[in-house]
């Protein structure tokens, strides 16, 4: 036998494959991983299959193709009004978690310090952990779903080189406001942190809310990635296509380390996507409709029930509170729901690092009407 050392030893397999893989095996509806149950839309699915047909199925540029980037920057000065050069701004990547990774890679060395906001994203502290970074972290409160401002600058030092947030939020659905952004431009003046702001979810925001981007904000944008997911946008989360923005000096140091760790990637879903893009324009403006009325009809049918609501604002989860329903922690309650009453989710505890009992149970509505309904009417009954 050999013998080596673990570098994640505590890492076992991610909530949401075991979960996932839990709702096969015992047949239930399965709102725990974050995918849509419905297929992207028809024609990029064709224009994705006339690039197989004429010959882009060899390696794109490394950042992407140029054309692609181009329409890329198009849709971000439409959509919120941010410039960006495509030749040196804009780095296609084979998903948003790559994204992430390799900022991370980038940006962080032995000791530094990362801070992270909790609930968070299971992969951003394994890539922490790999760079050899710390992790920093600073708890969201539950109830009135707010971060503590005082609590994340007091926490800010030297050694602090990097704050990643998430907005839409998974997975509480909160949206950050301009005010959530001063603040946060305020405590970082005086650091040397870039910030990562995971953006996947930017084109679901509800009830006439806007989403506002780092990118966006005077005092961050220079120090900042936004990472973007093709595949949250446009239903086809198994391609595996997302996009990082930065200025371009950031951008070059990302390029560094993403040249090694996959080079380039798909070269027809690039040509496929930007084709959509130019042909369909106003698919984001759609998309925040879409799935706000699958938020209301889940909401709507779960009125009257023994859960608590909590408030979405964007993202396509919804957390509900059981408290009440049972004493199990939200790990075991999330199985027990899957095993007996055959419908799958997520414990928000997973997200966290020491919180073994939250209450709350993250669902995900990116599903067909039929299967929204059912489910809750089998939450409704408990």
């Amino acid at each position: 036998m050999i013998s080596f050392q673990s570098k994640l030893p505590n890492v076992s397999q991610s909530i949401f494959s075991v979960m996932s893989q839990m709702a096969t095996t015992e047949n239930a509806l399965n709102l725990a991983q974050g995918f849509p149950e419905f297929n992207p839309p028809s024609e990029l699915i064709e224009a994705v299959h006339s690039a197989m047909l004429n010959n882009k199925n060899q390696y794109a540029p490394m950042p992407g193709y140029l054309s692609f980037r181009e329409q890329i920057a198009k849709k971000e000065f439409d959509l919120h009004a941010i410039q960006l050069n495509p030749e040196s701004d804009i780095t296609v990547v084979p998903g948003a978690t790559v994204g992430l990774f390799v900022a991370i890679q980038t940006f962080i060395n032995k000791g530094d310090e990362v801070i992270i906001i909790e609930p968070a994203y299971d992969s951003y502290e394994p890539a922490i952990t790999l760079a050899g970074g710390k992790t920093i972290r600073v708890a969201m409160d539950l109830n009135s779903l707010q971060i503590p401002w005082d609590e994340l600058k007091a926490k800010v030092n030297h050694n602090t080189k990097m704050i990643i947030v998430n907005t839409p939020h998974n997975p509480l659905g909160t949206v950050f406001t301009q005010e959530d952004w001063q603040n946060l431009s305020n405590i970082v003046q005086q650091s040397n942190a870039i910030v990562i702001s995971d953006e996947v979810y930017e084109h679901m925001v509800f009830d006439g809310k806007q989403h506002i981007s780092v990118l966006n904000i005077e005092g961050l944008k220079d120090r900042a990635i936004k990472v973007s997911s093709f595949g949250k946008t446009y239903h086809c989360t198994g391609w595996k296509m997302g996009y990082l923005s930065a200025n371009a000096e950031i951008t070059a140091e990302l390029r560094k380390v993403y040249q090694f760790l996959a080079f380039a990637c798909n070269s027809t879903a690039q040509m496929g996507i930007e084709t959509f893009m130019k042909i369909e324009n106003n698919w984001e403006f759609e998309l925040a409709k879409f799935y706000e009325q699958k938020r209301n009809l889940f909401r709507t049918h779960l009125q009257g029930s023994k859960w608590n609501i909590l408030p979405c604002s964007g993202s396509y989860f919804q957390v509900l509170n059981y408290d009440g329903h049972t004493t199990l922690n939200d790990m075991d309650y999330a199985v027990q729901l899957t095993k007996f009453s055959k419908i799958a989710s997520i414990p928000i505890s997973a997200f966290c690092e020491n919180r073994e009992k939250t209450n709350l149970l993250r669902f995900c509505f990116a599903k067909n009407d039929d299967t929204i309904i059912q489910a809750a009417n089998i939450l409704c009954k408990l």
